[in-house]
């Protein structure tokens, strides 16, 4: 949906609108995401000096959200080189450079492969 979004703006007010949307509905998300991966965990024990599942549960959130945000932390390192060397052109437009179709192409069809 994101995709198909982004693709059909044309100007730059509608990508910042579409870009709010989707940020809402993104934020959205990760909270839901985050109070369902904490209803899983088990819950404590009667006894209040077991802390075992304390540790045991602030393990498992902590591994949930190495693997949940990883790809946050290395897209832009993996997408803006492979964005520069596939998509560099020598246009500019008001001194900013313009990248082609292919490097974008290259981007989205790598992260829709991943995805």
């Amino acid at each position: 949906m994101a995709m198909g979004s982004m693709i059909l703006v044309r100007t730059v007010q509608q990508m910042v609108f579409v870009s709010v949307v989707l940020g809402g509905a993104n934020g959205m998300y990760l909270t839901m995401d985050t109070s369902l991966a904490v209803d899983t965990l088990r819950l404590s024990s009667t006894n209040n000096n077991d802390t075992s599942h304390k540790k045991e549960n602030a393990q498992l959130l902590g591994v949930w959200g190495v693997a949940g945000f990883i790809g946050t932390a290395l897209g832009p390192l993996v997408g803006g080189p492979l964005l520069y060397i596939f998509g560099k052109t020598d246009e500019e437009v008001d001194g900013e450079m313009v990248y082609s179709i292919r490097g974008y192409g290259v981007v989205l069809g790598l992260s829709a492969f991943y995805y």
